[in-house]
């Protein structure tokens, strides 16, 4: 597949030279109009956020003040205007706490501007497996020619994603995730784009990259000088455990006859899918949550991962029956429906001496839904609807919800649980499988019609549940 190619060079070079050099603050005077002096401070960047020690007059900080508002870091001509910090903890002669955002320049929440966001990265990451490459040029300490990278388009506004490297051959704590775009947008617009895009970027390939975030604010299109920075501490990244999407079979498939099966017939998600899951994750704010807990369940313990993919199953669900209600009723014709929820609450006043109030009540809500589908049937309705191939075996996980969603160990067909090492294992099952199941529908959702990675089927020797089925599955 010959790869898109973007002809201009992308000037980094200004950009991430000014950027260094704020990163680079270790020592610096903090001054505020709620001081009395200016004091030195020591910066010392962490994961999330930056953590700071002041060495004050104690004077200054014997009363319970804990939070300052409006201050400045001023180091060799580089002012930085803090919002607010907070302390942590105080002694004699030191006081230590943390900074979540500053702001350098002529920074503007307001102003419509070109935007580009900076991400340090900590480890090297590879998404040319699970998303669409495009062919990039920029320039940083030298100019490099990379296929790492992505386009992605949303109420026509053209974005890229991109790895910008100091070195090619090597990782360095000065490698970044670029996020830019050349229409002027508010900061506000800007960083709820890069949310979305970074969501479904983290669901697709698996790396969620969102510790902190270095907005940098241009005048013009050219994206070379600088007028403005903010940086902000952010949700936190996360490492998945799996990506929906992986290209390579032989990266999961370690028997290579078997591997070489799906060999060339595995894609990538495309530029025009990709666009459209973040489209749909900007837009719709029940996709962006499914998202979420897609990403966030890889960081919960075995035990609560099923209980919130149900939650995503039921989110996607009701998502797929809201849009199709119409033509999912039990009965089509909307009078036809009314005149027999009107007779059936008729015949239910003529039990009024029979019925308590409270069983009434339980009645009359179960009529007013008669024309509604069942739980169980919604949630196998994406299924239908998307015309997705769907096992015994998927009904079953599926079914297995409530259970979970009431805190119980569920059991499969003839599977009891003769010990804790072995309920562990089908609560692994059914984390796979109900992993699997949501990413499906919500990859169709958005248009992909490809293969997934089948989970369950590539972990069976783990679970101990032997699965007649592919290694990846159709959707």
């Amino acid at each position: 597949m010959t790869l898109k190619e973007i002809g201009n060079i992308i000037d980094l070079s200004k950009s991430l030279e000014l950027l260094d050099e704020i990163r680079n603050i270790e020592h610096g005077f903090l001054s505020s109009t709620e001081f009395s002096s200016i004091y030195k401070i020591q910066l010392k960047p962490n994961d999330k956020g930056i953590k700071f020690t002041l060495f004050p007059d104690p004077l200054n900080f014997k009363l319970d003040k804990w939070e300052f508002k409006d201050l400045e870091i001023n180091q060799n001509e580089l002012r930085l205007k803090v919002p607010y910090l907070y302390l942590t903890n105080k002694s004699r002669n030191q006081v230590n706490g943390k900074i979540s955002e500053f702001e350098y320049g002529s920074f503007s929440k307001l102003e419509l501007r070109s935007h580009r966001l900076v991400l340090p990265l900590k480890n090297t990451i590879d998404f040319s497996f699970s998303l669409e490459n495009i062919i990039i040029d920029y320039k940083y300490k030298s100019v490099i020619h990379t296929r790492e990278a992505t386009e992605i388009i949303i109420n026509k506004n053209i974005f890229l994603l991109f790895k910008a490297k100091k070195k090619i051959t090597e990782f360095s704590d000065r490698d970044y995730l670029v996020l830019e775009c050349k229409t002027k947008m508010s900061y506000s617009e800007f960083s709820e784009y890069c949310f979305s895009i970074l969501i479904s970027f983290g669901f697709i390939t698996g790396n969620f990259i969102n510790n902190d975030g270095y907005f940098l604010q241009y005048e013009n299109n050219e994206m070379k000088d600088v007028v403005g920075v903010a940086y902000r501490q952010m949700r936190g990244s996360i490492k998945c455990h799996f990506s929906p999407i992986y290209s390579n079979p032989f990266g999961y498939i370690h028997e290579k006859e078997k591997a070489s099966l799906y060999q060339n017939k595995v894609r990538t998600l495309n530029l025009k899918e990709f666009s459209n899951l973040c489209q749909y994750c900007h837009l719709n704010n029940d996709i962006k949550s499914v998202l979420l807990l897609l990403i966030e369940v890889h960081t919960q313990t075995l035990v609560s991962g099923p209980g919130i993919l149900s939650i995503a199953l039921e989110t996607l669900s009701k998502v797929l029956y809201e849009e199709n209600k119409s033509t999912l009723a039990p009965i089509k014709n909307k009078s036809i429906s009314k005149k027999l929820r009107k007779e059936l609450l008729k015949t239910l006043e003529n039990f009024k001496d029979e019925i308590d109030l409270e069983g009434k009540e339980i009645i009359k809500s179960r009529i007013d839904q008669i024309n509604q589908r069942t739980n169980r049937d919604k949630l196998l309705i994406p299924f239908k609807i998307l015309d997705i191939p769907i096992y015994l075996s998927d009904i079953e996980a599926i079914e297995q919800r409530n259970a979970f969603l009431h805190g119980k160990t569920p059991m499969i067909r003839e599977i009891t649980t003769k010990s804790i090492n072995e309920e562990d294992k089908l609560i692994y099952y059914l984390y796979l499988k109900l992993y699997v199941l949501v990413s499906s529908i919500l990859l169709k959702y958005i248009g992909f019609d490809n293969l997934v990675v089948n989970y369950p089927k590539i972990h069976e020797k783990n679970t101990g549940i032997e699965l007649d089925e592919e290694y990846y599955r159709q959707i």
